[in-house]
């Protein structure tokens, strides 16, 4: 390779060849341009449809199977023509032009799809967003990993001290940073769209940099010419970003925007339009002020049912008004309200009447910030009444709320004679067999903690429970008759109301129709039921085919499930133990399914995260760094072990890349069993001692093993494939594709359909089971006759 730059010093001792090679800077700048452009976009379709798990995987497996078509695309290409510094610098000023591209499209996607405000997006715009969106970045990614693999194979890496390997590693690296750095410093000091402009600066310049340095003089010109207008395209973007900024806001909630703010836990929205003011947090409403109707009827049905409600806890809604309407009640000694995001206080107090702050200052009130789940299970205090409007159970975060072990915690902080109470929608006067198995189920995990739980009907279906039997009101006359004698100003809740809210005719049609779905599932934390319904509502606007599919998927249970899978994983090894040997192929399948695995567990780690501490908003950003701060590692160990063990002799080339191999498939199996056992009952007192600050740190270094795990079985796999006569210059391009496209399918099968039905538990389990199932491919040992490849480090 002589006469190219970076080439060998004329001593021939290749000192200096680190600076004159551009691939390792290029991989890392684009390492760290796609995690910070991955959870922008992740953020900003949470927005957009409302933090559904469901657009996550969907927006994940678009995400990969593009990546890894650039990938496959360039690593073919290069087995013809190997590419060269300028074109490493037109990919990364195309990538640079795809970040802020991305935010900018996703925010116009309401306007120009007409998605109306606080309505989830039909099922059909959902998968056209989540699978095509990608392709404004993703693309081009994948193709800088498939070219720059191939040009540094091209180079002579004996004298550079440096091989192919050093690519993956760069990425790795440049990930995690961009991962720590989104979470530490992008997110505090700047908004989405002016991070993705500072991202694509960054790019630029190295791409500029790599066009001065390496283009020569008949390359400057054609490179240069793109790089110069995407470069203009950034800085006029980057001196517009304010109004860009506002101007894209409100492509996202339209003209009457008033306040919009990124916080850890929330995307924030005002809109403010004559007298009255919405809410919307991570694009859900979440009140509107002044709304009279829905604040009575939120609190006032609750605390009439205690004869003397003297301390009352409020779980979500405290901004909403119903602080107000329950400092009426004379008995009222103390009231406390707790709030997630005390910035959704802060943001919503500017905006609310006099009358509602000053309920907020009253001395018998003290808001809080925190989680509900933590607070109830670390406090002593007890209430006569507890009030929950934390939001639907439409989605995993909300769904924690509404599970078994969340209503124990209820119970435990009720006084004797306490009611607890909250509402969900309800179908109306009509309810259909989709939403009363989602009301069925939330009806039978109250009735395992509470022995008395009653359901009002109608567009909102509220649920009251009761620590003991008999303490329950459905007298409309006595409850009327305590609105008199506590003098309670009330508009919309009259006798006449009460009377329509409890008719008995209603109130036994509700008990009818949960009474004829004979068993139901019970919502648990890890088992999250709500999440299924979800799925299943979200498949039934698909198509009416798909939601029955999947319930009958759902009637297959998790034991029969896995002796299905064992018996697939028969065949398969049955394929690579008869016959000539497949040991390439049972690599690149072994390749397949840990990118599934990690994918995978990469959702189990953010769902769970989200089930314990109440948000992921923000952790996200953690664990995926930290898992792609583990692939570097795990990079680096096998790089360094190649280079300083004796592999390099024919014979311990080829074996030792496969033993090691072996072992890495190993710890991947054992893994998910360690997490399991953490989020198993046996773990329960660890869970309830930790801090989420702990419980955040604790998911992290899981995720900085699994990627561990994930680094080295890439680059080992690399390893053992060429020591087995693959083309090295297109091994690292295709097993890449290969990593991305398992990776995909992990992403779907996560979100659709692992733990939608079969909970984290189970998925945990069937994650171990495959890796075994590869582990077993692998021990074949790989006849000489294949060849041993180059070193690879």
């Amino acid at each position: 390779m002589t006469g190219r730059p970076g080439g060998v010093l004329p001593d021939g001792s290749g000192r200096g060849a680190r600076l004159r090679d551009p691939s390792f800077l290029v991989i890392t700048a684009a390492g760290f341009a796609a995690t910070v452009a991955q959870i922008l976009l992740l953020r900003e379709l949470l927005v957009l449809f409302y933090g559904n798990e469901m657009s996550t995987a969907l927006v994940l497996a678009g995400w990969l199977l593009w990546t890894a078509l650039g990938s496959a695309l360039a690593a073919g290409f290069a087995g013809r023509r190997p590419p060269r510094e300028g074109t490493l610098a037109l990919l990364l000023s195309l990538q640079a032009l795809g970040v802020p591209a991305l935010v900018l499209c996703v925010r116009g996607v309401r306007w120009l799809l007409g998605i109306p405000l606080g309505e989830l997006a039909p099922t059909g715009t959902m998968l056209l967003v989540c699978l095509t969106m990608p392709v404004l970045f993703c693309p081009v990614a994948g193709a800088l990993f498939g070219s720059c693999w191939a040009y540094q194979r091209s180079r002579d890496a004996a004298s550079s001290g440096r091989g192919p390997l050093a690519i993956y590693l760069g990425e790795a690296l440049g990930a995690a940073a961009g991962g720590i750095a989104f979470y530490f410093v992008m997110l505090r000091l700047a908004t989405a769209l002016g991070t993705a402009i500072a991202v694509a600066l960054l790019l630029l310049a190295v791409a500029g940099w790599v066009v001065w340095r390496y283009g020569g003089r008949s390359h400057r010109v054609p490179i240069g010419i793109p790089w110069a207008v995407v470069t203009l395209a950034v800085v006029a973007m980057a001196f517009a970003r304010g109004d860009l900024e506002m101007r894209s806001r409100r492509w996202q909630w339209g003209e009457h925007l008033a306040a919009v703010r990124d916080t850890p836990f929330h995307n924030i929205a005002v809109l403010e339009e004559r007298e009255q003011v919405t809410v919307f947090t991570n694009g859900l409403w979440l009140w509107t002020r002044p709304d009279p109707a829905t604040a009575e009827l939120a609190v006032h049905p609750a605390l009439l049912q205690h004869p003397h409600p003297r301390r009352v806890l409020l779980l979500g809604g405290g901004v909403a008004g119903q602080v107000a309407e329950a400092l009426q009640h004379p008995s009222l000694e103390r009231l406390e309200s707790v709030e997630l995001d005390p910035e959704l206080i802060s943001v919503s107090e500017s905006f609310l009447d006099s009358v509602a702050r000053e309920s907020l200052r009253e001395g018998r009130v003290e808001i809080l910030s925190g989680d509900a789940g933590t607070f109830l299970g670390r406090g002593d205090a007890t209430y006569d009444v507890i009030l929950m409007s934390v939001g639907d159970p439409i989605n995993a975060q909300m769904n924690r709320f509404y599970t078994e072990e969340f209503f124990d915690l209820v119970r435990q902080r009720l006084r004797p004679g306490g009611i607890f109470t909250f509402s969900v929608p309800g179908g109306g006067d009509m309810v259909g067999p989709s939403h009363a198995r989602f009301l069925g189920s939330l009806d039978r995990t109250l009735r395992q903690i509470f022995p008395e739980v009653r359901v009002l009907p109608g567009e909102r279906a509220r649920f009251f429970a009761a620590r003991a039997e008999g303490e329950l009101v459905l007298n409309p006359t006595l409850l009327a008759a305590r609105i008199r004698e506590r003098d309670l100003e009330l508009v919309h809740l009259r006798e006449d109301t009460l009377q329509d809210l409890m008719s008995p005719l209603r109130l036994d049609y509700m008990e009818a129709v949960l009474g004829e779905l004979g068993e139901n599932r019970v919502n648990r934390q890890f088992s999250p039921v709500c999440y299924y319904h979800g799925t299943l509502l979200w498949a039934a606007q698909w198509h009416p085919a798909l939601a029955g599919w999947i319930e009958e998927a759902a009637a297959i249970r998790p034991l029969h499930l896995f002796l299905g899978i064992g018996a697939l994983g028969v065949l398969l090894n049955l394929f690579f133990w008869l016959g000539r040997p497949r040991y390439r192929a049972a690599v690149g399948v072994s390749v397949m399914l840990q990118g599934g695995w990690g994918m995978v567990l990469q959702v189990v780690l953010i769902l769970s995260f989200q089930i314990l501490a109440g948000f992921a908003y923000l952790q996200l950003a953690l664990i995926i760094a930290f898992f792609m701060a583990g692939l570097a590692a795990g990079t680096l160990a096998v790089k360094k072990g190649d280079r300083h063990r004796n592999w390099r002799r024919k014979r311990k080339r080829s074996a030792c890349p496969r033993i090691w191999l072996v072992g890495v498939q190993a710890g991947i199996a054992a893994l998910p069993l360690v997490l399991l056992v953490f989020l198993s009952p046996v773990g329960a007192g660890l869970r309830a001692a930790l801090s989420p600050a702990a419980a955040s740190w604790i998911f992290t270094a899981v995720s900085f093993v699994a990627g561990v795990l994930g680094g080295s079985h890439f680059s080992l796999a690399a390893l053992a494939s060429t020591a087995a006569g693959a083309q090295l210059e297109r091994a690292g391009g295709y097993l890449y594709a290969i990593d991305l496209a398992g990776a995909a399918g992990g992403a779907l099968a996560a979100g659709l359909f692992l733990l939608p039905l079969y909970g984290v538990a189970s998925t945990l389990v069937l994650l171990s089971l495959l890796a075994l199932v590869s582990l077993v491919t692998l021990l074949r040992r790989v006849p000489a006759r294949e060849g041993a490849g180059p070193p690879l480090h």
